[in-house]
């Protein structure tokens, strides 16, 4: 059995939208995309639809979390900690502790 799927690398979107990386039907569907995406509007729409969100303890690391949505392959990654290295500096792309990094659909 093949399995297909894709991933949505929401960091591309949100911090270039460049004609290059946002496809300009996408563009014209939905307008600009936000700066960021924090997980909890998304966890709370995804709850609103009647499915759980779990953390997936096997997918997450120090800097990275990852969820799993319930009756689906989806999972979420969520940033956990911008600064892993603790250099101190600001993310040059504003990336924030709670913020959507990606989203994997299988």
């Amino acid at each position: 059995m093949s399995c297909f799927g894709f991933g949505v690398k929401v960091q591309r979107l949100l911090y270039d939208q460049s004609p290059d990386t946002v496809p300009s039907p996408l563009l014209r569907e939905y307008g600009e995309f936000a700066p960021r995406v924090p997980f909890e509007e998304l966890r709370a729409a995804v709850l609103a639809l009647g499915r759980t969100i779990e953390l997936d303890t096997d997918n997450t690391s120090s800097d990275m979390a990852c969820y799993r949505v319930s009756a689906s392959a989806a999972r979420i990654h969520v940033i956990a900690d911008p600064d892993p290295y603790g250099s101190g500096d600001p993310d040059p792309d504003g990336h924030q502790k709670g913020d959507v990094w990606a989203i994997d659909v299988w």
